[in-house]
């Protein structure tokens, strides 16, 4: 019965193992900046790394002799000093993802750093101090006098950046990244679970909750890339469709709402002068303006094609959205570029007549034209 554990045990440690190592090396093509591919590449395999060590510990624990003895004691030692530095990594991780200030110079980095650096020391001199743990003559591991030392640096790493995670999340209006953030804020609770499991139990569940925790996180990144527009970063027309058919699933919701339909004036002689990759960077320009002036208010910005953009932004009256409008054109008015950019913009409002979400998008889309007409009969360059 006790190898049918031991083999039962080694194969939830081989799949953990595979699918971290799939996961980082998945994230290196995949995930948003190269320092984020990095890191959490480095979190998948650093994180295999210790479930690797944990399971050798598993093996050899109660093998008497020199050579188990002395595996066991390096297994430990690594193993001690791997889950720390696995939840180092997470938490530099998490608080990039953030945007966070905590690590905005190398010595913060450093200070950081330190209490995972003061816990490898203590795992590596262990065999003679025995202060994390020591193995008997027998080859049986127990916990040393400091072996608290490890789980609360450890996990005050994860619960830091949990709840700062959590924190960002109530205060951000975007939903997209509300979700991250609230996916940082809970990317523990698997691993918790699993570990308790693993206490009451005695099977490893500790490194089922990393895998899953990890694999959750890598889903969610996946789906906002999957709703995000690579171009500009902005949501795309896909994510611009889902959400709107949800906010007009609720009346309430939908109240007080109006639609912005946009485009760049000008934008094909931009192309034609200039060049397409110049258009790119137009694009980009107009995107970073849109995030500057409405993510402020919790608008909702999506590039719908081409050089089209929409905004769903809630107001209680029209001359908000009227200055919403110039406040656009105004920041875009000082981009450093080459060539004039100003966006000619419609919108509509939910009620009156408009009662679905195509509706609202018919509505806003003849305002546009209309605006449109009214410059080209001005003499303003529209195409």
């Amino acid at each position: 019965m006790g190898l049918v554990v031991k083999a039962l045990k080694i194969e939830i440690f081989l799949l953990s193992m595979i699918v971290l190592i799939g996961l980082a090396v998945r994230s290196r093509r995949s995930l948003f900046s190269s320092t984020q591919q990095l890191l959490f590449s480095m979190l998948g395999y650093t994180s295999a790394a210790y479930i690797l060590f944990d399971m050798i510990w598993v093996l050899l624990d109660g093998v008497d002799g020199t050579l188990g003895i002395a595996v066991n004691w390096i297994s430990n030692a690594v193993s001690f000093s791997l889950f720390a530095i696995v939840c180092l990594i997470w938490f530099i991780y998490s608080e990039t993802v953030q945007g966070s200030r905590l690590l905005a110079s190398r010595y913060r980095v450093v200070l950081v750093a330190s209490p995972t650096v003061l816990v490898v020391v203590l795992a590596f001199t262990s065999y003679w101090t025995h202060a994390l743990f020591y193995i008997d003559s027998q080859g049986v591991y127990s916990r040393g006098s400091a072996y608290m030392i490890q789980p609360i640096v450890s996990y005050c790493y994860v619960i830091h950046t949990s709840l700062h995670a959590f924190v960002q999340s109530r205060r951000v209006e975007s939903l997209q990244t509300k979700t991250i953030y609230r996916t940082l804020a809970f990317f523990a609770i698997p691993a918790l679970v699993g570990g308790t499991f693993q206490v009451v139990y005695s099977l490893p569940g500790l490194c089922v909750g990393i895998m899953i925790s990890i694999l959750l996180l890598y889903i969610v990144f996946q789906e906002q890339l999957i709703s995000t527009d690579p171009l500009t970063g902005l949501n795309n027309r896909n994510r611009f469709e889902t959400y709107i058919l949800s906010l007009f699933s609720n009346v309430d919701q939908a109240k007080d709402v109006y639609l912005l339909v946009m485009d760049a004036d000008g934008f094909k002689q931009i192309n034609d002068r200039y060049g397409h990759v110049e258009g790119d960077h137009a694009l980009q320009v107009i995107s970073a303006a849109l995030k500057e002036v409405c993510s402020a208010s919790g608008s909702f910005i999506a590039r719908y094609g081409g050089d089209e953009f929409v905004v769903l932004q809630k107001a209680i009256a029209e001359q908000d959205i009227l200055h919403l409008c110039a406040a656009i054109n105004d920041e875009l008015a000082r981009a450093e570029v080459p060539y004039l950019l100003r966006m000619s913009i419609g919108y509509a409002r939910v009620g009156d007549g408009v009662d679905t979400w195509q509706d609202l998008l018919r509505a806003a889309d003849a305002e546009l034209y209309r605006v449109k007409r009214e410059k080209k009969k001005a003499g303003v360059q529209i195409r």
